[in-house]
Formats: C-alpha cells, structure tokens, sequence
C-alpha cells in the first residue's frame, strides 16, 4: 500500500502523509510546516504503534493552548480502565494518557472532564465512531461505551481532585416499602423519604469502595506506617475472600507455599532463589487488572527478598490510596463514636469546627489537602452561645499537620492508633519519599443540595426509568408504557443530588434506604416480587 511503501525506509526520511476526507495526501518534508495539522502520520511508525504526544515546540500552532479538554462519557467501565482505553483508540502517548479530576464507578452511566496533552481533535472523535449506541447495561448486554464531545483547547489542564462536586441521578427499582400498603399509601411514604432525606443529610463515611473489594487496603496502609513492607506484601498478594478467578486463586496459592520446605531465617540464598523462581510464574498468571501484584512480582522476580522495593515499584497513586485507606478507616470509626457520644445535630466542647475554606483554585477546582483551611477547638462558652451548627464540624484525617479534637473524641482516636501500634509520628516518618502524609479535615455531616426527586410506576422490570446523556443526544426516547396499577405494579424512584467532593453517593444511598449498598447485598435483590425475598434463603 502507499502508507507501507512511505513508511518504507527510502522514503520515510523525506515524505509525509495523511489521511483528509477519505484521501491520502502525500507530501515531502520540507514543506511539512506549510501543510495542516490534522490526523498527521509520520513515516517510521510501526504499524498499531502508538503516536506520540512529545511534539517539538516548532509542530505545535503557536497560537493554540497545549490542553485538549473533554468530556468522557462511558457506561459499565470504571474511570481508570476508560482512560487506558481512550488512550489506546485515539493512539496517544501511554506516559501521557489523559488526565481526569476523580473517579467514576463502573456500575454508573458517567460523565467527567478530562485533558490530554497537544492532542488533535480528530484523534479523539476517532472514538465515537466505534460500535454501541448507550442506554445502561440492559442495552449494551455488559459491553462497555466510551464516547468523548465538548472539545476545546485550554492553557489549564484537568488535575486530580480538581472539582467543586458531583452530580447523581440514581434510579432506585422495585422500591419495598415492607408493608401490604396501596398504591396511594406507597407513593406517600416513598415521597416523604424523599423530603427526609432532602433536609437532613447523612454522616459523611468514606465508602466501602475506599477499602477495596476485599476490604483490606487499610491494612496494607497500616502495614506500611509500621515500616513492614514484607506484611504489606502479603497482604495484597494473599488470597481473597471472592471475585478472583480460579487461574488468580491458585496464582495467590502458590505465592502463598513459595516458602514450604525452605528455612528462610537460616538459608537466605534459598529463599531468594525460590522466590524470583515463583514471582516470574506468577507473574504470568496476573491479569491485566491485577497492577499492583504485577508491579510486585516482577520487582521480586529480579530483587528478591526486597519488598520496600517491591512496593515502591507500585504507582505513587496506588501506593497513596493503601495509606489514605487507613486515614479513611480511622476517620470513620471516630465519626461513628462521636455520633454516638454526641449526636448528630448538636455541637460538642472539644469539636474542631472549620472556621476558613478557601482551598478553590482560580479554575473553579478544589486543591487538596490543608491548603486554604483553618480550624479550632470548640469550647465551652461557644457551646452556650450557639456559636457553631454541627455543619461546621470536622474531623481530622490523621496526619503530621493536622490539629485533633480533644475530649473522648480525640482520646478514642489516640486509643485506636495505640492498639494498632502506631502512633501520630508514625504519620511523619513514612518510609516512602515520594509520599507526604499532611493529613485534612473532613466534614462530619453531609446535606446533599439540588435534590429532586420522581416516584415511578411501572410494570416491565427492565423498563428503563431515565435518559442518559447519550440518548438524549441520540434523540432517543423511553419507551414506556402506562402501569396497570395492580398488585404486579412495580414502584420505583429517580433520585438526583449535588455532593462535595469526596463524599460518596453509595453512602447517602445507605441513608435513604436503609439498606446496604455492598455488591454481596444489591446481587441478591430482585427486580420485581418481593425485592428482599432471597435473603431469607442465604
């Protein structure tokens, strides 16, 4: 072909070309610079390698800013996974990829600003031309979408934790209000939780999804305060309790026995040997979502015995989330003491309560940490004058900056650290330079804002309830159909809300229903009948 014969190596050196309304343009290179700078193919590239963003100064217009921003809309993929896959369509630079503000749940139809860097429009809209049209899972059949639009260069580019909040219109199916109630009587109950939960808030957790699907990042955190890489190690190779498939389970297993018959104390050399052995065969028994344990065996594989090592070799990200964990872990076993020794309405003498916030950045974004914060100690004659509402208290995520509570709030803190045998300095000495953990303040209290809420009727269990943003685009409506109004007559509600950065939906939902919202407890529930009935049966 034309492409083959220009990337060739007697002609890749003095010709370019591209591909412009479904023509192929072929130019030489001394008059690249008088050419536009679209969907450009340079000669030399391997075939599906990817291009790369590291343009010299000199190919990029002078006049355009060097940020593509946009906006990600994807259904039933997580955030991390989308952007590697935008990264692999669109054929940009893998070290770059794209950036984005937070993390969207897979389970969600989500939309989220990102950037990528010098990159041209065209190699992104690329991705709307794949396969699916968007509706939710019931129309895609558990394939996943990944759509981009709203393009615009910007001298800012999209940072992590950047963002003032999140949105969420959630549908709630086959809603139980545990009573044989008329359709009247449902509809009222069903609307008065709906203003219940509008004026009251809710106890701002960290989330399950902070401690991961086995609930042990926390302890990997803990772990690594100590200064025991080896029994961080452990814990994130070590079997789990579900989700894994049978290949990763005996992957974990055979980690687990690389030790049998070696006396490690006494034969180092032997212990070393066996293990980079059984790291290389583990190493190709993880899958593509395991990077973590990847990152670990093939340090192991060839530093064996060197687990700071190992777990340095892990992305700084991923390596901060196992220590916020435990941040998260503490803060939520305070918030829960605190509630029940005072309350949730009234403000306590010891609270700290955050007198100035002005961690937003001039783009809009909020900046992380403590930066732009300033809180004190409760005490007693402003307990009297009211001067504070229990929306102004925080707590602390343990850190080295950070000020605590005093009174049995902060003596309960102290107590758990000490039974886990750390202490506050631990926070100051980590034995990982590229991590600082300087702690923040986390309010105790959530009230969601913009709150709307819709009772739906309705008889087709999979009848979908809401429009996703792509359907509206796409013009295409819900087909529905008016419910018959007998005892087959499902019930459900469509629910939105505005949350502050780093709270979580999955917990303002556990508030509304009274329900848990782990995947072990919603993959029991069925979608008519008695929504609750397998549970009697586990």
């Amino acid at each position: 072909s034309i492409h083959q014969l220009i990337k060739s190596a007697g002609f890749s050196s003095i010709v370019r070309a591209n591909n412009h309304e479904g023509r192929i343009r072929v130019w030489h290179k001394a008059f690249f610079d008088k050419m536009p700078k679209d969907s450009f193919i340079s000669g030399g590239n391997k075939p599906g390698k990817a291009r790369s963003n590291k343009q010299k100064k000199s190919d990029w217009p002078r006049d355009r800013p060097n940020f593509l921003n946009f906006v990600l809309y994807k259904e039933n993929i997580d955030t991390s996974t989308a952007a590697k896959d935008v990264t692999r369509f669109a054929r940009l630079n893998p070290k770059r990829g794209i950036n984005y503000a937070g993390m969207k749940d897979k389970r969600g139809v989500t939309t989220q600003f990102c950037s990528a860097f010098r990159v041209e429009k065209e190699q992104l809209l690329a991705i709307n031309k794949r396969d699916g049209v968007g509706g939710g899972n019931s129309s895609t059949k558990g394939s996943c979408i990944l759509r981009v639009g709203n393009l615009t260069y910007s001298d800012e580019e999209v940072k992590l934790g950047a963002l003032t909040g999140n949105r969420f219109d959630i549908v709630l199916r086959n809603v139980d209000t545990g009573d044989d109630d008329s359709h009247d009587t449902i509809r009222r109950k069903l609307e008065v939780a709906g203003e219940g939960f509008k004026q009251s808030g809710f106890i701002n957790y960290f989330g399950m999804q902070r401690f991961g699907k086995s609930v042990d990042t926390h302890e990997v955190g803990l772990h690594i305060l100590k200064g025991d890489f080896e029994g961080a190690i452990d814990i994130i190779m070590r079997e789990k309790t579900h989700g894994d498939s049978p290949r990763v389970v005996e992957a974990r297993r055979t980690w687990a026995k690389r030790f049998d018959g070696v006396n490690v104390k006494e034969d180092e050399g032997k212990a070393s040997e066996v293990e980079a052995k059984c790291a290389r065969q583990v190493e190709k028994q993880c899958t593509r979502f395991m990077m973590c344990e990847k990152s670990i065996v093939s340090s192991l594989s060839r530093k064996p015995r060197d687990y700071k090592r190992a777990f340095t070799s892990i992305s700084k990200n991923m390596r901060s989330m196992f220590l916020h964990a435990y941040q998260s872990f503490l803060w939520n076993k305070v918030a829960s003491f605190r509630i029940r020794k005072g309350g949730s309405t009234e403000v306590q003498e010891g609270d700290l309560v955050l007198l100035e916030d002005n961690a937003l950045g001039e783009t809009g974004g909020r900046t992380s940490g403590l930066k732009g914060k300033r809180v004190k100690v409760v005490d007693e004659l402003e307990v009297k004058e009211g001067k504070f509402t229990i929306e102004d208290v925080v707590l602390p995520l343990v850190g080295s900056r950070v000020d605590y509570p005093t009174g049995s709030s902060g003596d309960f803190l102290a107590e758990l650290m000490e039974e886990d045998g750390i202490s506050k300095d631990a926070f100051s000495r980590i034995g990982d330079k590229e991590i600082s953990l300087c702690g923040d303040y986390r309010k105790l209290m959530c009230k969601p804002s913009d709150v709307t809420f819709t009772v739906k009727e309705y008889d087709d269990p999979l009848q979908p309830l809401i429009n996703t943003d792509l359907m509206d685009l796409s013009g295409t409506s819900l087909e529905t159909e008016e419910a018959k109004k007998d005892e087959n007559t499902l019930f459900g509600m469509v629910i939105g809300f505005t949350l502050p950065p780093s709270a979580y939906a999955t917990i303002a939902l556990r508030e509304l229903t009274k329900r848990p919202t782990s995947s072990e407890y919603q993959t029991m529930l069925e979608l008519s009948g008695k929504c609750e009935r397998n549970l009697s049966r586990s």
